[in-house]
């Protein structure tokens, strides 16, 4: 078995014909099928269901791909350990990150990160829990950065809290909501409001309806489902719609956004944002120093977030 085998057999996996994964390797069709096919003699199995319209991957051959991802994940960690034993500073950084932390904590940990060490590259996707944690378990990215609902237990991974946060109703910054003082859930559902979920699976949906349902209510039925967070925001922006978001998105700069948190007088449920790795595994000392990095900022005192009416009533 050689790695060159499983990096063909992953890349025919994910491209869905070998035509298309010869492409994205940069090799002939041929070189790519004898690879595998000499990988599948050595194993005495078959790897792949071959059909006209393409190919997926058998039950051995998706166990295959899962240790092959590991050990991928593993040889790219021991080749940023070497180049922090060299002293070169370099290494590379694969992260998920909620939308609000894309948004708010990461950008600046990532420059003030890359103060001291600008040769370490990032490759950054965009993920929600619990829809990261495959990729997590299996090494496909070193951590994740999300909000979770609740402080979770899993034994293949490691739950770390960086901040302690709760969701907020939010509007247009013009809304006439933001006049209105303290509001509950109950009065936004009298005023027949429509809402907007953000969700890149039932995830969303699910923490939607809990926060009302944890309060004895029915979830409003007038509802906009957004996979892009930049819609779900601009949706609000431009409209009378009323959003779920969680209150940091606020705290860094007070007023800056054209959307605002509703000042509540109602309890609403944590947030709270995460950092999730593999249990009983030694992150590279690259991750470990951006890790570091992220602590420290989470750490800093940060603005309180300011409503809408606040922020009239604050002198310009």
């Amino acid at each position: 078995m050689k790695l060159s085998q499983l990096r063909h057999l992953m890349a025919v996996a994910e491209a869905g014909t070998v035509r298309q994964a010869s492409k994205n390797l940069f090799l002939s069709q041929s070189s790519v099928t004898k690879s595998i096919q000499q990988l599948e003699v050595s194993l005495g199995v078959e790897l792949l269901h071959r059909a006209s319209h393409g190919v997926t991957p058998t039950a051995a051959g998706r166990a295959l791909i899962a240790r092959a991802r590991i050990i991928e994940a593993e040889l790219r960690a021991a080749r940023n350990d070497i180049e922090t034993v060299q002293g070169a500073g370099s290494g590379e950084i694969r992260l998920s990150a909620s939308p609000t932390v894309a948004m708010a904590l990461l950008p600046k940990a990532i420059l003030e990160f890359r103060r001291t060490r600008p040769k370490v590259s990032f490759q950054i996707q965009e993920g929600v829990y619990p829809d990261v944690l495959p990729d997590v378990r299996m090494g496909e990215t070193d951590f994740a950065i999300c909000l979770v609902p609740e402080q979770p237990r899993d034994e293949d991974l490691d739950f770390e809290l960086l901040l302690k946060d709760r969701l907020t109703p939010a509007v247009r910054s013009t809304h006439p909501l933001t006049q209105k003082g303290k509001l509950t859930l109950s009065s936004l559902l009298d005023l027949k409001l429509e809402w907007v979920i953000y969700r890149r699976s039932e995830t969303g949906r699910d923490v939607f309806e809990q926060t009302f349902l944890a309060q004895g209510l029915e979830p409003p039925r007038s509802t906009i489902a957004c996979t892009s967070f930049a819609c779900a925001l601009a949706l609000v922006e431009s409209g009378d719609h009323v959003t779920l978001v969680p209150s940091q998105l606020f705290a860094d700069k007070p007023g800056s956004l054209s959307i605002t948190p509703l000042v509540m007088d109602s309890p609403m449920p944590p947030w709270n944002v995460t950092v999730i790795s593999r249990a009983r595994h030694e992150l590279s000392p690259v991750c470990l120093a951006f890790l570091k990095q992220l602590r420290q900022l989470a750490m800093k005192p940060r603005a309180a977030p300011i409503s809408g009416q606040e922020a009239r009533r604050k002198p310009r």
